[in-house]
């Protein structure tokens, strides 16, 4: 409900204005009623704000606008109003195009309301009066739009705050239950049972992912002092893995659910740590024989010593071509793919396959053989595309 105040003109107003501002007062129903209508056709979109707020902060504007045409001192509860507007419209997610259309609205309503006490003999007091009331009404939408965006800048910090806050617990805190990790799911606006999308980045190429997720919707980016994780729900016939995040990083898709969100991060991050220098994101595909080689080497020392020594043996050009062989080959499983691959007739992939036997001492086509291969191989870089 509207506060009942007590109006007075100042008395170092002139005669004539003092009328006009003093009939005015006695007809600012009629202005709320005016703006009420006009606001109608504007209204604040998807936001929800209660009629009676429209209406007890239409009353509370126009008071305070008579007010101040009057030179009279502001009462306590309006000296702070177009901070306190602004800041609950900001809150209450009204887009900042929709409610400035409505702030100037005021104004309208406003000279129309003046326009109206001021005939027949008063429209000369008020043309002369008019830099008067456009002063004070940009005034009033000046302070409007810097305490909107004030609030605005708040509420995204908080918002900021608060998500980060909640991915620290989904990463660190170990959520104990289904409930937990649902009620992180909500806040996120994800489906916590849905399927995502991994990165982890790491060293030079953070500030780039930074740079690229700063304003991303529906990305969410976490990082501690490993890495920078980055991760969205995943979408159908749409991957970072198609499209290219535009820079370096380890990645894991088909992510089963919101919980399990850390754990793809941990493996993520130690693709990233093996990536080869060829691939922007190292996928376990690309990456697991390398990964493979390093623990073996570390729980075998001298695992694949025998089959790099031979290789290191030959000439670069014949280790080339049989390195080309044996990566075709594994991708392959097959002969005739592997020469059209190559561009060769399948008799000296045959060969290649045969020479390849004869150095190493182990034969691709025998797939225990060929894991052990495979994994000692993968310590020699692809050529660049």
């Amino acid at each position: 409900m509207a506060a009942q105040r007590n109006f007075t003109v100042a008395r170092s107003a002139e005669p004539e204005w003092a009328q006009i501002v003093e009939r005015l007062w006695q007809e600012r129903e009629l202005l709320v009623a005016d703006f009420l209508q006009r606001f109608s056709a504007i209204s604040y979109g998807g936001a929800h704000v209660p009629e009676q707020d429209v209406y007890d902060t239409a009353v509370d504007t126009m008071d305070m606008f008579i007010f101040e045409m009057a030179g009279a001192e502001l009462p306590p509860d309006l000296r702070a109003l177009p901070r306190d507007i602004a800041v609950r419209r900001a809150r209450q997610g009204v887009p900042l195009d929709a409610f400035l259309e409505a702030v100037r609205n005021d104004f309208r309503v406003l000279w129309k309301g003046l326009e109206r006490v001021a005939r027949p003999d008063g429209i000369g007091i008020l043309v002369s009066n008019m830099d008067r009331v456009l002063d004070m009404v940009e005034g009033y939408v000046s302070n409007i739009q810097q305490a909107f965006a004030e609030e605005e800048a708040l509420l995204a910090r908080d918002k900021q705050l608060y998500r980060q806050r909640l991915l620290t617990r989904l990463f660190h805190g170990q959520p104990g239950d289904e409930g937990d990790v649902s009620e992180i799911a909500a806040t996120l606006g994800v489906q916590p049972a849905g399927s995502f999308e991994v990165l982890a980045v790491i060293d030079d190429a953070v500030p780039q992912a930074q740079r690229a997720f700063a304003a991303a919707d529906g990305v969410y980016v976490y990082e501690n002092a490993e890495a920078l994780y980055v991760f969205r729900p995943q979408r159908k016939g749409r991957s970072w893995l198609g499209e290219g995040p535009g820079f370096p990083a380890g990645y894991v898709s088909d992510v089963p659910g919101l919980a399990a969100v850390p754990a793809a991060a941990a493996s993520a991050l130690v693709l990233a740590r093996n990536r080869r220098n060829e691939s922007l994101l190292a996928t376990v595909e690309e990456t697991w024989m390398g990964i493979a080689d390093g623990l073996l080497s570390s729980a075998l020392p001298g695992f694949a010593d025998r089959v790099t020594e031979a290789l290191d043996r030959c000439t670069p050009h014949e280790r080339e071509r049989l390195l080309q062989v044996a990566r075709s080959y594994a991708r392959t499983g097959s002969i005739k793919e592997t020469s059209e691959e190559l561009y060769c007739h399948r008799n000296t992939v045959v060969n290649r396959l045969r020479s390849l036997q004869d150095v190493i001492g182990l034969d691709l086509t025998v797939p225990a053989q060929a894991a052990r291969a495979l994994v000692a191989l993968s310590r020699y870089s692809e050529p660049s595309a």
